[in-house]
């Protein structure tokens, strides 16, 4: 084990010291588990997958399968759910003060404005006031 301690510092690049005040044991305690005088008990073990949790503890423990858990990559935000086209909720009507306006002349497209093939229907601003403007093409 004091070989596989020192293969995972030169990784981490880190000094004994700097990897005992980092997960917070004694500076001696490293120095005698890299001489091969004691064995990381269960409290050096559990700060250490605390601190380092992409280190994998059976290779630490027993040398086999790699120094480092494969990480598993999974998007940030999930693709969202078709809606259920029966269960779908109707949109509330907006109140006559909030109705959309058509876009003034020198708003409107001297295009074709489209994204993903999709044409652009609707432009709402939103002010300060907590108010808002929509503008249907």
């Amino acid at each position: 084990m004091p070989d596989r301690l020192t293969q995972f510092l030169a990784a981490e690049q880190l000094t004994p010291a700097r990897f005992a005040d980092i997960i917070g044991v004694n500076r001696a305690g490293i120095s005698h588990i890299l001489a091969g005088r004691n064995k990381p008990g269960y409290d050096f073990l559990e700060k250490f997958i605390k601190h380092f949790p992409a280190v994998n503890i059976e290779w630490f423990i027993t040398g086999r399968g790699k120094m480092y858990k494969e990480m598993v990559s999974q998007p940030l935000f999930p693709p969202p759910e078709p809606p259920d086209e029966i269960n779908a909720p109707v949109p509330p009507e907006l109140p006559e003060q909030y109705a959309s306006k058509t876009l003034p002349d020198e708003l409107q497209p001297t295009g074709s404005v489209e994204n993903n093939g999709k044409a652009v229907e609707q432009v709402i601003i939103f002010y300060t006031d907590k108010t808002f403007t929509a503008y249907k093409n």
